[in-house]
């Protein structure tokens, strides 16, 4: 995996993705010292275009090539970083300027980030299964490596940070112009005006009514994204606050811990893929546990044991990865972009809507209730995906 150029592309975007979580807080937080009601005002703006762009992006990503799409809003997203560092050094923090910068941030994250999943199908010769793994390996490393480096934003300052946040980016256009000379990336092929006769929203559902086993993989991410995800935004740090105060300088144990605990389950799962005849099965019986497990989160005792409860947690970002290279394979090639951007939608649109709302309801029903409820929705969306029938048949692609 190391010696692949995609993969090292793949690395340092997510690691510049990752760097930029952290930075993005610490900036807004300790360096321009914003009020609450201002940081929720700007991680919505920077996320809004998940929303509203990501789909259109990946339809533009078909029509120009992945490749094309891919280097030209990544080298963007790095000239946006390094030369928001640059002004601040100048300006210091101007509302005006940080608000655009957050739109454009946004929107060539929204199409660099779903431009280059397309190219996981034949990032290696072996099968899109064993790549979907290797993906999702080296994005989990990639992530931890983010959250260990914000550790050096105090000596960096706010203008270091940015700029070596572009330079991440930067390596990563690098890295995958290499793959792609060598071979090892396809451009989108060349399309005919049928290719494009129907609009984006037609062709959408089109697709998954053609292939209700990609629609019930769009399911899946809805649930990660409206439940899954926001449990780990929000359960776990409300823990840690209301049982473990004394421990809340060390809140990036709980980050590092669930990070290294998503690595090991992708890299063992990578080494037994072969085995693995019926991922979707699989991914169900993960979900389930991860279900059941959250009622775990209101006995917890001690901070040690929350790590190690993360630590295992972690693994749930498996079922995402076992399934998601059948998403890519039974995609067609002329819209592969625009699927992969309706998958990530699914996932990051309501993962902001359900970070906002699973928040709302700890404040109104309490922390253990709110884990209760939780528990059940993710054993009742399971639940659904069981009845549908597609996962349960699932095989290798």
């Amino acid at each position: 995996m190391f010696n692949n150029n995609f993969f090292r592309a793949y690395g340092f975007w997510h690691w510049g993705e990752g760097f930029q979580t952290v930075l993005f807080t610490w900036y807004m937080a300790f360096h321009a010292e914003l009020t609450a009601t201002e940081i929720g005002f700007y991680q919505a703006l920077v996320l809004s275009p998940f929303l509203v762009f990501t789909v259109f992006g990946g339809a533009l990503t078909d029509r120009v090539g992945v490749g094309l799409s891919y280097v030209v809003s990544t080298s963007v997203f790095a000239a946006i970083l390094i030369s928001y560092g640059i002004l601040d050094l100048e300006f210091g923090f101007v509302p005006e300027l940080f608000f655009l910068y957050c739109i454009g941030a946004g929107i060539v994250s929204a199409i660099s980030n779903p431009a280059i999943d397309t190219f996981i199908p034949g990032a290696t010769d072996q099968p899109i299964q064993d790549n979907s793994l290797l993906a999702a390996t080296a994005h989990n490393i990639a992530k931890l490596t983010g959250n260990i480096s914000g550790l050096f934003l105090p000596l960096l300052s706010a203008t270091g940070g940015f700029v070596v946040n572009g330079l991440l980016m930067a390596i990563s256009v690098i890295f995958l112009r290499a793959h792609r000379r060598a071979g090892g990336g396809r451009a989108s092929p060349q399309l005919g005006q049928n290719a494009f006769q129907h609009g984006i929203f037609r062709r959408v559902v089109l697709h998954y009514r053609i292939c209700p086993e990609n629609f019930d993989i769009l399911l899946s991410s809805a649930l990660l994204g409206l439940i899954i995800v926001p449990a780990g935004y929000i359960l776990v740090p409300l823990i840690l606050r209301e049982r473990f105060p004394e421990y809340g300088d060390m809140i990036a144990l709980i980050g590092i811990s669930s990070w290294i605990g998503a690595i090991l389950a992708t890299a063992a799962t990578k080494r037994v893929s072969a085995r693995i005849l019926r991922p979707g099965a699989v991914s169900l019986a993960i979900w389930g546990i991860y279900g059941v497990g959250l009622l775990v989160l209101i006995g917890v005792a001690s901070f040690p044991a929350l790590c190690l409860i993360t630590f295992v947690f972690g693994g749930v970002k498996v079922g995402k990865a076992l399934v998601y290279g059948k998403y890519l394979h039974n995609s067609p090639k002329s819209d592969l972009g625009l699927i992969v951007a309706v998958d990530q939608t699914a996932f990051w649109g309501l993962a902001t809507l359900g970070t906002a709302g699973m928040g709302l309801l700890a404040d109104v029903l309490g922390l253990n209730s709110t884990i209760m409820l939780t528990s059940g929705c993710v054993l009742f969306g399971v639940v659904v995906l069981i009845i549908r029938g597609h996962f349960s048949t699932m095989v290798q692609a």
